[in-house]
């Protein structure tokens, strides 16, 4: 996959530090990363048995900028709207599904055949 190197590597830096942020308090973390190759996407799932969010009542702000789900953990609520936006540059997609104090799993796909910009070389 030919794709901007510092996006790919800002997503996953973003997805993987949001499940040692918000991991549960009374268990160990357990973070899985899974692939698949369909005809048109690359899939990747990160699902976590952390905090979970509560999506009845933040499903439609999840990638909003500023819009934090967890007060009580440290942050400024713009990893998910950065991994969102830099997703949807290179034509890709995210969707996130989640059980409170359960667990989150996000899932990001892209296009097979990504066209980077000639200021950002793969």
């Amino acid at each position: 996959m030919l794709t901007s190197k510092s996006y790919l590597h800002s997503v996953f830096y973003n997805l993987i530090l949001n499940s040692i942020k918000y991991k549960h308090p009374e268990r160990e973390l357990i973070l899985k990363i899974s692939s698949h190759s369909g005809e048109e996407f690359n899939t990747l799932t990160f699902l976590d048995n952390g905090l979970g969010i509560e999506l009845s009542k933040n499903k439609e702000e999840l990638f909003e900028l500023y819009k934090r789900h967890h007060h009580h953990i440290e942050g400024k609520g713009m990893g998910l709207f950065m991994v969102k936006t830099q997703l949807e540059l290179i034509g890709g997609k995210i969707s996130l599904e989640s059980e409170p104090n359960e667990w989150t799993s996000l899932t990001i796909q892209f296009p097979k055949n990504i066209v980077t910009s000639k200021s950002e070389s793969p």
